[in-house]
């Protein structure tokens, strides 16, 4: 933890939707300012929700498990977001339903859980922010969705790996095999052959660990 190294000005230029500079200020004086390092467990199912974490720079990989203990991918926080899952669970006080996971090394605020109410009270643009959260996760989830019932596998593959491209800001990404399989709920086997077969596509290119995507993201 450290101090913060940006003002008001600068926290309304990450968050557009901070319109009111008397927010931006209210946040900057209850928040703590945090540098994570990739690989970083920020929140598990489960644990208790101490903040929510708002991206300044970096990008969160939010996941959910089933009652097996299975990891299922749902979204990536990215700059200028926070996570509707945790600020939902703040408002009805309950304990985590996600697992918050910093992809790479990740700047955020991290507003206090009891400060959220406080938030939605005095700043009419908190709400809006809050609000417009909720709806865009709500239509990737739905978009998640729509993925596992209608797509195939292999298509499936090819946006999460775009999406995770996208979100690192590279084409580039470092992650196994077993990662992937995790992520989509299928096995290493599957994603293996997958990745194949893609490779030959010329959709991507894979090699000790490192899968570089062709197509446009």
């Amino acid at each position: 933890m450290m101090q913060h190294p940006l003002d008001a000005a600068a926290l309304r230029r990450i968050f557009p939707a901070f319109e009111q500079h008397e927010l931006a200020q209210w946040l900057l004086d209850k928040s703590v300012f945090a540098e994570v390092g990739p690989g970083q467990t920020l929140m598990q199912v489960g644990g208790a929700v101490r903040h929510v974490p708002l991206v300044l720079q970096g990008s969160i990989k939010v996941s959910t498990e089933d009652p097996g203990g299975r990891e299922i991918f749902l979204y990536y926080i990215l700059p200028g977001e926070t996570c509707a899952i945790t600020l939902n669970t703040c408002y009805k006080n309950e304990r985590s339903r996600i697992n918050a996971l910093t992809q790479e090394t990740t700047r955020v605020l991290l507003l206090p859980a009891m400060e959220v109410y406080e938030a939605a009270r005095k700043f009419p643009s908190w709400q809006r922010f809050a609000f417009d959260s909720f709806g865009r996760r709500y239509d990737e989830l739905l978009q998640a969705l729509e993925s596992v019932v209608f797509q195939r596998l292999d298509e499936r593959l090819l946006n999460y790996l775009k999406e995770k491209a996208s979100a690192l800001q590279t084409r580039q990404i470092r992650i196994s095999q077993q990662q992937i399989a995790d992520d989509l709920n299928s096995s290493r086997e599957a994603v293996s052959r997958l990745i194949r077969q893609l490779e030959e596509r010329g959709a991507l290119r894979h090699s000790r660990g490192v899968i570089e995507i062709f197509q446009a993201m």
